[in-house]
């Protein structure tokens, strides 16, 4: 308890919470000024361990939040000392310090100060981490110049005990294999580590995997060579297994002879046991990097290259200007004037300079007119510019006219890219025509007008559950009144137009907002008198049917299995599918029972523009713009505009700290997933063979890495007077000091993974009786009994039997 008050005093600055603006807005606009975009300026860091160079960080100049700052991890040497490079790129150090803390931020291992050597840096941490801590999280802090000009820049990695770690064998196998791939050698080495099957798209290079064929996996007849250094990053090292990832670019020509370059992103997950690798997964992304010095028009339109299906775009209503986003750019096109504008980037062409390829940001468009003016949002961390070294949301305007951006307001966070882009990307809005930015956070949706410096709150008490956001942001739902399982009305906003409905609710019924597929809206109808609780004691409201409305709020579909005793507990969107989490009623008793999945194919709009494919036999499937009525001028026009940057602009610090557990998922290297409920965490972490993390940095559940044999010992549970076993359970776990994390619906196999971190499983065989689970074998379970206090064995089908009957409920205990 105290380890915890201590962390959110830690944490006193979090990401989602009090919304302050820096002067509100009284000063903006009166001493703007045009510039271009800098260089690059901050120095980066990187770390050789065993003679390897790994890791690359690059510089952040706010005060992060150290439980978000898990990128990468960094074995110690045998001796615990650590040495990093620096590069100072034209600065100058004065003083260099650095931090240990624990994974969740709570506690300093160690602290002190190093000099700098020929650019190179010794730590000696050996004896940062005690016996109890196998990882912790290392601030190293460069303070440049000095007196008024002096600043701080603070670079994070994970750090771990060298102590049964394989990593370095690892590494030299990932980079034997990307070697052996790209120089097309030893083909038959590369063919027994791969699993050559249905799962892998053959006909493209933008994805390849374990799965796919050797000719894909060692490029086909594209002939890479690679332009600059490979940056490789240890992301997860244990002794079971190491991730690694590889970013690097290459040159290749193209069908028309002409050089092509691709940012490519190289992840392995391997196993070494003794003398023998296993390849786990293996994953190659490959993104062409689109390019005005390049034939990047045809007869027929703008050719993308090997690039995903899924290139966001917009267009104007006469299809005559296009814009899209394309590596991290924001490219304009416009038909009419044959002209090409480079929008915005951080990356300049040709550039090798590892800070301007840093991908820890992305570009959203927001809106674009029929002119071609185009409000966009760039979230994550800002590589150049006026906001260098920070994270955050800026949101800018491009004028066509005057070809000019303007940034209208800027958000910074103390998060990573990954999380600031979940956390913020959805929840900030500007619509240009009536100069209104909409924010929403610490449960408070706000209305800022820019024209007449006003801001207006237009809901409060908007806590999870109560409101719902479009994946683009521009449409927003939120509980007008009432508590969450008791609100009579339900405001849907669509930001980008102005216009609004509302849903109300039946007599003795409530609505909730849930989300939108493809820009229709989706709520749950319920009555409080279903209100009851789940079989591990959580109460709860289910909804008995859940509907969905068009932009004109005209029902289009509803879905109810209330006459099976089937309710609806939540959804999960993805893409296109929508996922029904459904519970069987017993009494007043939820279980968990089978889901149900909705589809929503996206209707295609009558457009003269489409993203289409095409495929040639050196390159595959490629994708291209298509222009229906064709383009008549192949030659263009190449525009790229400055940036205003007002002397007081608008900045939004949203301060305080958010209590709910969040449970992120990573895999392949990145942060894919982030969920509110541990069980859906787990269930997209078992598809990618993930690792899910919680927001306090405690392991939920990673894949493959537990002991095939496990038993915690001395367990017995007995029922005190009066207590049902649920209570029991409870009660005993108390002694383990962890975090109460509800498993529903995640698989036996699943679970056996906090087993083997030292804590026993709670199990419902039946609403009114559980179990507690305290070892496995191959074949087996134990676990103990409450109602007769002894342990018992059965085999994993007996198991699985049992926990079926309260539809897989089970209670975790995360340390």
């Amino acid at each position: 308890m105290i380890k915890r008050i201590i962390k959110g005093i830690v944490l006193a600055v979090f990401f989602a919470g009090a919304l302050l603006i820096s002067n509100y807005v009284m000063n903006r606009g009166t001493d703007d000024k045009i510039m271009t975009m800098g260089e690059p300026t901050l120095p980066v860091v990187s770390f050789t361990v065993s003679g390897q160079e790994i890791n690359l960080l690059s510089g952040y100049v706010d005060q992060m939040d150290v439980t978000a700052m898990r990128d990468t991890i960094t074995p110690l040497e045998s001796n615990g000392t650590l040495q990093a490079e620096i590069a100072e790129n034209g600065n100058k150090i004065s003083k260099i310090s650095y931090k240990v803390y624990s994974l969740d931020g709570a506690d300093t291992y160690a602290e002190g100060k190093v000099k700098e050597e020929d650019g190179k840096v010794t730590l000696e941490l050996g004896t940062a981490l005690d016996q109890s801590a196998q990882e912790a999280v290392l601030k190293l802090t460069l303070t440049l110049g000095s007196g008024e000009a002096q600043k701080k820049v603070n670079y994070f990695t994970r750090i771990e005990k060298p102590d049964e770690i394989t990593a370095w064998k690892c590494l030299t196998f990932a980079k034997d294999f990307h070697a052996k791939a790209l120089d097309q050698s030893d083909e038959d080495t590369l063919s027994m580590y791969l699993e050559p099957g249905e799962e892998s798209d053959n006909t493209t290079y933008q994805t390849v995997n374990i799965h796919s064929d050797i000719t894909h996996i060692q490029w086909g007849d594209l002939n890479p060579e690679i332009v600059g250094d490979v940056q490789w990053s240890l992301k997860e090292s244990n002794s079971v297994y190491t991730s690694i990832l590889a970013k690097y670019q290459v040159r290749c020509q193209d069908d028309k002879e002409e050089t092509a370059r691709y940012n490519v992103k190289e992840f392995f997950r391997i196993r070494s046991v003794g003398d023998t690798i296993y390849l786990l997964d293996y994953n190659r992304d490959l993104q062409e990097v689109f390019s005005s010095s390049r034939s990047v028009m045809d007869q027929k339109g703008i050719l993308l290259g090997i690039v995903p299906e899924d290139v966001p775009y917009e267009t104007n209503k006469k299809d005559s200007i296009l814009a899209f986003v394309q590596n991290r750019t924001l490219w304009m096109y416009n038909k009419k004037n044959e002209e090409l504008t480079k929008v915005f980037s951080f990356a300049e062409e040709d550039t090798q300079d590892v800070r301007s390829l840093n991908d820890q940001h992305a570009v959203r468009i927001i809106s674009m007119d029929d002119h071609g003016n185009i409000a966009f949002a760039v979230y994550g961390y800002m590589n150049r510019g006026e906001h260098e070294g920070e994270v955050g949301v800026g949101i800018y305007y491009f004028n066509v006219d005057s070809n000019l951006i303007q940034e209208k307001g800027f958000i910074p966070s103390t998060k990573s890219f990954a999380i600031a882009e979940d956390e913020l990307g959805k929840m900030v809005y500007y619509n240009h025509a009536q100069e209104l930015l909409y924010v929403l956070a610490d449960q408070v949706l706000y209305r800022i007008d820019l024209d007449k410096n006003q801001q207006e709150v237009l809901a409060k008490g908007l806590e999870a559950g109560k409101y719902a956001v479009s994946d683009d942001g521009h449409q927003l739902a939120y509980q007008t009144d009432g508590e969450k399982d008791a609100a009579k009305e339900i405001r849907v906003m669509d930001l980008s137009s102005g216009d609004e409905y509302s849903v109300k609710a039946a007599k003795n019924e409530a609505v909730r907002p849930l989300g939108f597929l493809n820009g229709d809206f989706i709520y749950g109808i319920l009555r409080t008198s279903d209100a009851g609780k789940t079989a591990s004691g959580e109460k709860t409201t289910p909804m008995y049917q859940l509907e969905i409305h068009d932009s004109k709020n005209k029902k289009i579909a509803e879905y109810s299995f209330e006459d099976q005793g089937i309710y609806i507990s939540d959804i999960l969107i993805e893409g296109n599918m929508v996922t029904l989490n459904r519970l069987a009623k017993a009494g007043e008793i939820y279980n968990v029972t089978s889901q149900e999945y909705i589809t929503n194919n996206v209707e295609k709009k009558n457009t003269k523009i489409s993203l289409t494919s095409y495929s040639s036999e050196k390159l595959g499937k490629q994708y291209r713009f298509t222009f229906a009525e064709g383009i008549e001028k192949t030659e263009v026009k190449l525009l790229q505009p400055d940036q205003q940057v007002a002397e007081n602009a608008l900045t939004i610090v949203l301060k305080g700290k958010d209590d709910r557990v969040k449970y992120y998922v990573y895999g392949m290297g990145e942060l894919v997933g982030i969920y509110d409920k541990a069980g859906y965490a787990i269930q997209k972490a078992e598809k990618i063979s993930g690792v899910v993390i919680s927001s306090e940095q405690a392991y939920v559940w990673e894949k493959g890495n537990r002991d095939l044999v496990y038993s915690i010992e001395n367990v017995v549970v007995t029922k005190e007077s009066g207590e049902s076993s649920l209570e029991a359970c409870e009660r005993y776990m108390k002694s383990y000091e962890a975090e109460k994390t509800d498993l529903t619906g995640c698989t036996l196999d699943q679970v056996l993974y906090v087993i083997n971190k030292g804590c026993p499983v709670i199990a419902l065989t039946s609403a009114d009786h559980a179990i507690l689970m305290t070892g496995y074998s191959k074949t087996d379970i134990t676990y103990s009994d409450p109602d007769t206090g002894a342990s018992q064995t059965v085999t994993m089908d007996e198991m699985n039997a049992m926990v079926a009957g309260s539809g897989n409920t089970f209670i975790g205990y995360i340390k």
